[in-house]
């Protein structure tokens, strides 16, 4: 018989179905029916909702917790994020709008860590649900890419201005390769970047759910990814890609030789193929779309000025004092370009440092370090996902998407879900 549904099951359900669709409803409120609150910190309202219902469920099993060492770094994280905020003299802003992007989806992890099993249906079931979401999100802007074209988002309230986007401002309809004239793939979502850490999600979940991964439908679905990954023109993303494809290739050489040889060297050809030929294709254009001058000398300018902070302060800045909740706390009537090469060193790694210091980094590592380790023997497909992630942190700010880390995380924290 199945459970009538619980609220910890219900806000579940509803995160896995709202947030694929985030962007698109939260600008059409916003910039389209000029709602500008109605959508305002919805993922974080759902998440207090989330641990009440815990509470709840442990108080009416009369159960308490318990803690490993995974949580316990969680927590010493979180608490020693703090401290040496208000330590730096610093208050309430930096530490809410710090910890929304440092703390969010790690408090969110421990809950379902530890309410996963107050669930009234299968993990499966949520899985499911889940993968028709980003199904229908990804449909969706495929048919906005090659169907509709990007001007068809003006309608949704999207912004006209390409590539062009402000702190709490319009989201553009889409962005420019620059000195190419090419359109980067983005679907619905905010930026090509996003698009790529959502398609990795996708694939995470689809190959994951298959039983049989040797199957041909699995190298085609992946083939299709790759050519959208492809299209958003992200350097980060294709070197999370292949840095996850190598270090699961070298974990894993002899399984898949020996139960998924045809499979392997398929993808492997149409993966050399592929390259091969977007190469001759756009052989004109190819150092627009992989060099791109500006782009390489500006993240690196700003990485450089980052480690720069970090040396001259090793200890600690403080939350918020790095990375993108600068926006939200800065005392400054414009933000100029260089208040934000200061403040934006282009990497989630280098912002752990300047933020926390060497010990609030080294924080940071041991919890991903831990997940990796539990996660690898459970989901080879997640791990896969994971690294490429973590690899594309160490060139942009890509967890700043903190409803995409959501779904990153929903299904590793019912994966390491406490027994």
């Amino acid at each position: 018989m199945q459970q009538p549904l619980n609220t910890f099951t219900f806000i579940t359900k509803l995160l896995v179905i709202l947030m694929p669709f985030y962007v698109l409803i939260k600008v059409f409120f916003e910039f389209q029916l000029w709602i500008p609150y109605f959508w305002l910190a919805i993922k974080e309202w759902l998440i207090v909702v989330l641990a009440w219902a815990l509470v709840y469920e442990l108080w009416k099993h009369k159960e308490l917790p318990k803690l490993d060492w995974l949580d316990l770094s969680i927590i010493a994280y979180i608490v020693y994020g703090i401290w040496i905020t208000l330590w730096n003299g610093l208050w309430l802003d930096n530490i809410f709008y710090g910890g929304r992007y440092d703390f969010f989806f790690l408090i969110v992890f421990t809950l379902y860590r530890h309410g996963s099993k107050y669930l009234t249906v299968a993990p499966k079931e949520i899985l499911v649900l889940w993968a028709w979401s980003m199904c229908i999100s990804i449909f969706i802007g495929t048919l906005v890419k090659f169907r509709f074209w990007e001007e068809i988002l003006l309608h949704l309230g999207f912004s006209p201005y390409t590539s062009n986007w402000t702190f709490n401002g319009w989201i553009p309809n889409y962005h420019w390769l620059e000195n190419s004239g090419i359109r980067r793939f983005s679907g619905i979502l905010e930026s090509p970047n996003s698009m790529w850490f959502f398609l990795i999600l996708f694939a995470s979940l689809f190959v994951h759910l298959q039983k049989k991964k040797n199957e041909f439908y699995v190298g085609f679905f992946l083939c299709f990814i790759l050519a959208m990954i492809l299209i958003t023109y992200s350097r980060s993303a294709m070197l999370g890609v292949g840095t996850a494809f190598g270090i699961l290739f070298l974990l894993n050489i002899k399984t898949l030789y020996n139960n998924y040889r045809k499979l392997l060297i398929g993808t492997i050809i149409v993966w050399v193929c592929t390259a091969a030929g977007l190469g001759y294709v756009f052989q004109e254009k190819m150092k627009s779309i992989v060099l791109r001058t500006s782009s390489t000398t500006g993240h690196f300018e700003r990485m450089g000025i980052g480690i720069d902070r970090f040396i001259e302060k090793p200890l600690w800045h403080g939350l918020a004092e790095s990375g993108p909740a600068f926006r939200n706390v800065i005392d400054t009537p414009e933000i100029t370009k260089e208040i934000e090469e200061y403040y934006i060193p282009e990497s989630w790694f280098i912002q752990q440092m300047i933020e926390g210091g060497i010990i609030f980094f080294l924080l940071f590592c041991a919890i991903y370090i831990q997940i990796l380790l539990k996660l690898y023997p459970i989901s080879i497909a997640f791990t896969g996902g994971l690294i490429a992630v973590l690899v594309m942190n160490i060139f942009l700010h890509t967890f700043e998407a903190t409803y995409l880390s959501i779904l990153l995380f929903l299904y590793i924290w019912l994966l390491l879900k406490k027994a």
